[in-house]
């Protein structure tokens, strides 16, 4: 009930922000398709909040408006709830970004930000981002990635070609390779770099903290005009991309709900069955990313295609089942004896 109230009243205020001449009450009330009362007590809120919020009365009319100087007193062309988005945002993206180089640029900005709104509408925000909380997932420890992602962002900007020593997660090798950097991203709780690798000759993403030493040469390259980051990593299930094959796994109904309920990949299509199971089809590089997503619904979850798939999910669950059937050391349970009481 709570977390409603405070979504209708942000929704208010995007409507008030969002209309030049206001609004009134009685077409708040149509827009949220709530009663008239109700909009008055999210209004009677929203100015305790410390929000300056007035009326002009136009004809028989009272249009509910914020103050222009409100609006005008921030330094940077951001609207109130885009601010207040921000704020609310502030401890996810801290999070994500721990350890890097963009940590303390990130926090001097929310410290603006808050110094910018109210103490009111700071401690409304608070209300709501207990009752809101955004979570990407586990995050890789950068620390150590530090210095490493500075050197690459910045060699990314200049278009300086960088020698790295990278190893590998599969064989955990390590080679020495010469790369055109065409971009840094953060994915998935870890930063990446994608760009052109000589020694592969082609364009692959290296996880930053894999990346043992970085030294920037005296070289230029020319970035590719026919590049599309978000093109190139379509062909990704998460980051890791190469060859895509159409994958198809059957998921029984205690799973089908989950499957249903996100996108997994821009290519799914999704066939339901008549148990209340469905199919998912893919198409997506085979690695250990969809290995490890296939696996981790268990016994939910059964791949029908291809069969190099299939055999490798079932070879896996075999070895898993044979660890489960190992002989377990035995524990003794002690039992202290206790002499028997005289009578």
């Amino acid at each position: 009930m709570r977390g409603s109230q405070l979504a209708r009243q942000w929704k208010i205020i995007k409507l008030i922000e969002s209309r030049k001449k206001g609004i009134t009450g009685t077409d708040l009330a149509n827009e949220l398709e709530v009663p008239l009362r109700t909009v008055y007590r999210d209004l009677d809120t929203i100015q305790q909040a410390g929000f300056p919020l007035y009326t002009d009365r136009i004809g028989k009319n009272s249009y509910w408006k914020l103050l222009e100087t409100f609006k005008k007193d921030f330094p940077v062309p951001l609207t109130t709830t885009e601010l207040m988005a921000l704020h609310m945002s502030r401890d996810d993206l801290l999070g994500i970004f721990e350890g890097t180089i963009f940590h303390e640029s990130i926090e001097s900005l929310f410290t603006k930000i808050k110094s910018i709104l109210p103490p009111e509408t700071l401690h409304y925000l608070d209300n709501i981002s207990g009752r809101l909380k955004v979570h990407f997932g586990p995050a890789k420890k950068l620390s150590e990635s530090k210095e490493i992602i500075r050197v690459l962002s910045e060699a990314t900007a200049k278009r300086r070609r960088v020698e790295i020593s990278y190893r590998a997660v599969s064989t955990g090798h390590e080679t020495t390779r010469k790369v055109d950097p065409y971009q840094v991203s953060a994915m998935n709780g870890g930063f990446y770099l994608i760009g052109l690798c000589h020694l592969r000759n082609g364009i692959r993403t290296f996880a930053m903290d894999r990346i043992k030493n970085c030294v920037v040469l005296e070289e230029f390259f020319p970035y590719p005009k026919d590049f599309n980051v978000d093109d190139y990593l379509q062909s990704a299930f998460r980051v890791m991309r190469g060859k895509a094959e159409n994958v198809t796994v059957r998921f029984l109904p205690a799973a089908a709900y989950v499957i249903r309920e996100r996108i997994w990949h821009p290519t799914q299509e999704i066939r339901e069955r008549e148990d209340g199971g469905l199919e998912i089809s893919l198409s997506v590089p085979i690695n250990f990313e969809i290995v490890s997503w296939i696996l981790g619904f268990g016994a939910a979850a059964e791949v029908v295609r291809p069969a190099s798939l299939r055999k490798r999910i079932s070879d896996e669950l075999q070895r898993a089942a044979a660890q489960y059937r190992e002989a377990q050391p035995v524990i003794k349970a002690y039992t202290k004896k206790v002499p028997a009481r005289l009578s």
